[in-house]
């Protein structure tokens, strides 16, 4: 689940020309009900004139469910949802360097997980820095859904408001890590984005024109796993 931390952040204004968007979805043999409440989620909250697209890449999926039965429930969206298929199992990482070469209508690409909601106002907080840099990449926070009651429950491993920055310890095991006082400082309010030397590498928006000069993901990388260093350093160094 993707969300506010704090209620302030309605309180934004946010330009009103933000930069259009296509929502690229991996997928292998998902369950049904979860993708299609990704999808819908992202749907109903997701002002319209921004969402482009939203491009599914199905990776060399078995399941049934995920063949005709989908093909015939994305007609609903009269062109707004689109699938692609995988002829052979790419990978997570493979994957998505394809599905940013099928997403062709938004400025931005957003990555989301085939098992995620975005709630309201996700949107705005998410793109808003890329329209002022357009080297910058951005994710958000992302709280958990409770399997037993549906409750949603903050990430561990945050400050005492849940802000917490990426890193890896010498084993190169990502941890969430408490922001710091020297960049609390550097925020006029509470609800400013921050920086983070490094990202978790599920959730994500980039500008597309950017992604490519980045050379996407090392073609090296297969299945999962790795993409968080890369693009961490990519973006970093860049």
């Amino acid at each position: 689940m993707m969300k506010c931390s704090c209620c302030r952040c309605k309180y934004w204004h946010y330009d009103e020309n933000l930069l259009t968007a296509s929502i690229v979805i991996v997928f292998h043999n998902e369950g049904w009900s979860t993708l299609m409440r990704t999808v819908h989620s992202v749907i109903k909250r997701t002002p319209r004139k921004y969402l482009a697209e939203i491009v599914l890449i199905d990776d060399f999926s078995s399941k049934e469910h995920l063949k005709e039965k989908l093909d015939d429930y994305i007609k609903l969206w009269n062109g707004l949802v689109k699938v692609f298929r995988n002829e052979r199992r790419e990978g997570l990482i493979q994957a998505r360097s394809i599905g940013a070469q099928k997403a062709k209508l938004g400025q931005v690409l957003i990555y989301l997980d085939a098992h995620c909601e975005v709630a309201v106002n996700w949107y705005a907080p998410l793109v808003a820095p890329i329209s002022k840099d357009r080297t910058t990449c951005t994710v958000p926070l992302i709280d958990y859904i409770d399997g037993n009651d549906y409750s949603i429950e903050p990430q561990q491993g945050g400050d005492e408001d849940g802000f917490a920055r990426g890193a890896w310890d010498w084993s190169l095991l990502w941890k969430r890590i408490p922001l710091s006082h020297k960049e609390k400082a550097k925020r006029k309010h509470k609800t400013e984005p921050y920086r983070s030397p490094a990202m978790a590498g599920g959730l994500f928006a980039i500008e597309r024109d950017f992604f490519f000069e980045l050379g996407l993901y090392d073609p090296g990388l297969q299945i999962w796993g790795g993409e968080n260093f890369e693009i961490s350093y990519k973006v970093t160094f860049h």
